[in-house]
């Protein structure tokens, strides 16, 4: 396999002029994407808009639900959901490479999490309005704003005649947000020949080469129900349960402080978390709670397994209520349910990582720092089960996730730039001499 070149500072230009040429068409299809609701389930309306404009581009589409996988019902990774995937699929096209170069994948999801109080927010989640140069809506910085730069970097790289040796692979996805399952585990499973992936998420210009493992767990207690006015004849599940909260509020506090890994800590206070996220008791004021149901989150470093943890938490749970003798007779039960999502990490060593990193410094005078996430991210599917290294490199993460997301233009420009030049230094390339008649050729084939 090749080397990797570095990219021609004139030819960089010439990636960057045309960038800046599409960027406010780049910017209006980003919004079209943030007016589709597109929560878990309700995807479909976005991939429409993503299939059009991969055809725009002249590359062929297939289409992938996860159910056209086999086996996938029984992967690890996987959870049931209440939604079918039937209409919900994952969007595919290559751009063939020219020669023998190493071939490349840009990955991204269209979903996002709902909007909440749309009262709290001072525009409406899902406008999509483009105001002062910023793009406003739920999924702009996570990560609509990211699929519409790896799109639009494709066609940047047509308008400024860049023909790649390698192959350049796109993958639009479902359901990351909610585990990713019929998404890109799904098109990790169904096979990846790539040589590296690059997702763009928002990273802020970093590079996202680890992640923690996650998953969500349920604690139900048992208590014995009475009228509030005899109290003492019944077991409030209340009561019982909050040495269970306490327990696991202590574990999450010794974990913080014994469980490190560098690639996380370069950013973040801790590398692992729990958080108790739910609880819900009782049906009544007048009525002693027979029932405590609490649910968390526990995460997990690379160099500690899902079965690991899980042992660890029911440990806890078991040794928090061993001194009560109510709990001999009913013990508190351990579910897991939902996210079960593996940890992954590649080295910073690992030639993508450096590939990415010299081309966005001699190119952008970006300095992408490689670290860890702590959570959950697709780039896991394609390290474990399609032995293939990925990372995550994207624009900023503005209030993702929360009230009044955003993400600016510029850096929209400056996602797009960053994957076309990732794609010329990894892939290899030449330049037409003429790019306006490469780009007219690309034109024509997309009519």
């Amino acid at each position: 396999m090749t080397a990797a070149p570095s990219v021609d500072s004139e030819d960089a230009q010439r990636v960057r002029d045309a960038v800046a040429d599409l960027t406010s068409d780049a910017a209006a299809f980003a919004s079209t994407l943030v007016r589709e609701r597109s929560v878990q389930g309700n995807e479909t309306d976005a991939q429409r808009h993503v299939i059009e404009r991969v055809r725009d581009l002249g590359l062929d589409v297939r289409l992938l639900e996860a159910t056209d996988v086999p086996g996938i019902e029984d992967h690890p990774e996987f959870a049931e959901t209440d939604d079918t995937y039937e209409g919900r699929p994952n969007v595919i096209a290559t751009k063939p490479g020219a020669g023998d170069g190493r071939s490349l994948l840009f990955n991204g999801h269209v979903d996002v999490v709902p909007e909440g109080d749309a009262e709290q927010w001072s525009f409406d989640p899902f406008g999509g309005e483009i105001v002062d140069g910023e793009l406003r809506g739920r999924g702009a910085s996570d990560m609509k704003g990211g699929v519409a730069a790896m799109l639009f970097a494709v066609e940047a790289l047509d308008r400024a005649g860049v023909e790649l040796a390698g192959d350049l692979a796109i993958q639009s996805v479902i359901e990351e947000e909610a585990g990713g399952y019929g998404g890109s585990l799904a098109t990790a499973l169904d096979g990846c020949d790539a040589d590296a992936v690059v997702i763009p998420e928002p990273t802020d210009f970093d590079l996202w080469i680890a992640n923690d493992g996650v998953s969500y767990f349920r604690v139900t207690v048992e208590g014995r129900g009475a009228h509030a006015a005899h109290t003492d004849e019944g077991v409030n599940a209340i009561g019982k349960l909050y040495p269970i909260y306490r327990a696991l509020e202590d574990l999450h506090d010794h974990r913080k402080e014994t469980v490190h890994d560098d690639l996380f800590e370069r950013e973040y206070e801790h590398t692992v978390s729990l958080n108790p996220g739910t609880l819900r008791a009782g049906e009544w004021p007048s009525s002693v709670p027979d029932e405590a149901v609490l649910e968390g989150r526990v995460s997990h470093a690379p160099a500690e397994t899902r079965e690991e943890i899980r042992a660890t938490v029911e440990e806890t749970v078991r040794e928090a209520v061993a001194d009560d003798p109510w709990f001999d007779e009913h013990p508190p039960e351990v579910e897991w349910f939902g996210w079960r999502g593996s940890s992954a990490s590649i080295s910073p060593d690992e030639p993508i990582v450096r590939t990415v990193q010299d081309v966005l410094s001699e190119s952008l005078g970006v300095e992408a720092t490689a670290k860890g996430f702590p959570g959950g991210i697709d780039t896991r599917f394609f390290v474990n089960y399609a032995d293939t290294p990925a990372l995550c490199f994207g624009p900023g993460a503005h209030n993702i996730h929360g009230t009044d997301e955003s993400l600016p233009v510029e850096e929209l420009e400056r996602a797009i730039a960053g994957l076309a030049l990732i794609a010329m230094a990894w892939c290899g390339y030449e330049m037409a001499d003429d790019p306006t008649a490469a780009a007219d050729a690309t034109a024509e084939g997309t009519e």
